[in-house]
């Protein structure tokens, strides 16, 4: 089992960031509740620059996590305030 490290870069639309942050932070609290979950944040790289900062047990919980009804349904939501398509990089500790 390795650890899995998701850092997900994006842009929103301008005027459209206290949106986002509420629907965001509906899938920061429950994405933390699941099993495998190590850690799951939301960070501000400026202005309309977000990064989500996903934390796994293993690969198998990373795949787990794209196939909740949570995910599934805030994903479709926060896409209406993204501009562009996010950068997601998939990352092990090699430490």
């Amino acid at each position: 089992m390795q650890m899995i490290v998701v850092l997900a870069r994006l842009k929103i639309v301008p005027g459209t960031s206290e949106q986002f942050l509420q629907t965001a932070g509906q899938l920061v609290q429950a994405s933390c509740k699941e099993a495998g979950v190590i850690g799951y944040e939301l960070l501000a790289e400026g202005d309309n620059r977000f990064a989500f900062l996903e934390r796994y047990k293993d690969a198998d919980s990373a795949a787990a996590h794209l196939k909740t009804d949570h995910y599934r349904t805030l994903g479709r939501q926060l896409g209406q305030y993204i501009d562009g398509r996010p950068e997601v990089l998939k990352m092990t500790p090699t430490s």
